[in-house]
């Protein structure tokens, strides 16, 4: 009987393990882009104008404009349909080919090599920005910017996403208020800040978020920037993981 009860509850204890590890892995597998913005929907009082997606990666064996000219016809084969445009300076050369533009968003891929170092470094990089994110499509919109991803990228690149908004009403605390407030909800500690009279800005760390920079001592994943017209003007917000991408 012993015997019996210890085999079913170590098949038990597999399968809840199993269970447990499959759920984890789900939960991470969200893109930060979808989790910033359920986390200011559910913040009634600011409503979202504006996003973006940037992904980035270093293109090791990529030293010249030749080289870079190469790794554009393996996008080229990948993505047929997609128009490219070249631009030159002393600075940089760069290829962009835009991949998608209608009233909802806009993707594109920049392929860019410096010119201003001794040794030239290129990269790669997937854009996707739009005005809304609708519950009723995010999860399609998902999996296309997962699919473009996986297409572009030969390693894991860096993503940086970003959503900007503003207070649908007057706002009627202080802002550092509204800063605290947000660090919260987003279950972040301020590593950072910079404050004035009708802006702040404010560096921080969540676990919610993987992706990371440092500063000179600590990691941090998180941008919070607030800024307001003065009495009577209009507030916006810019959230921002590992940092804030969008103007402001």
């Amino acid at each position: 009987m012993n015997k019996i009860f210890y085999i079913t509850f170590t098949i038990f204890m597999g399968f809840a393990v199993w269970i447990l590890g499959y759920n984890t892995i789900n939960a991470h597998t969200q893109l930060d882009l979808f989790t910033i913005n359920e986390v200011l929907k559910n913040e009634n009082s600011i409503q979202i104008n504006e996003w973006s997606l940037n992904a980035r990666e270093k293109l090791e064996n990529v030293t010249t404009i030749q080289d870079a000219k190469n790794y554009q016809e393996l996008m080229k084969e990948k993505f047929p349909t997609a128009k490219w445009q070249e631009t030159k300076n002393r600075q940089s050369w760069q290829m962009k080919a835009l991949l998608r533009s209608n009233k909802s968003m806009e993707e594109s891929i920049i392929i860019t090599t410096s010119l201003t170092t001794k040794t030239s470094q290129s990269y790669i990089i997937y854009e996707a920005k739009g005005k809304e994110l609708k519950d009723e499509t995010n999860k399609k919109l998902q999996q296309q910017i997962e699919e473009n991803i996986s297409a572009i990228f030969r390693g894991k690149p860096t993503i940086f996403s970003c959503i900007k908004g503003e207070f649908n009403d007057k706002i009627n605390e202080s802002l550092p208020y509204y800063v605290n407030h947000l660090l919260s909800v987003f279950q972040a500690k301020q590593i950072e800040a910079l404050k004035e009279n009708e802006f702040i800005s404010t560096s921080a760390y969540t676990p919610i978020f993987e992706e990371t920079v440092h500063n000179s001592k600590e990691a941090m994943n998180l941008q919070l920037g607030i800024r307001t017209q003065g009495m009577g003007g209009k507030t916006t917000i810019v959230v921002g993981t590992p940092i804030i991408t969008i103007e402001y």
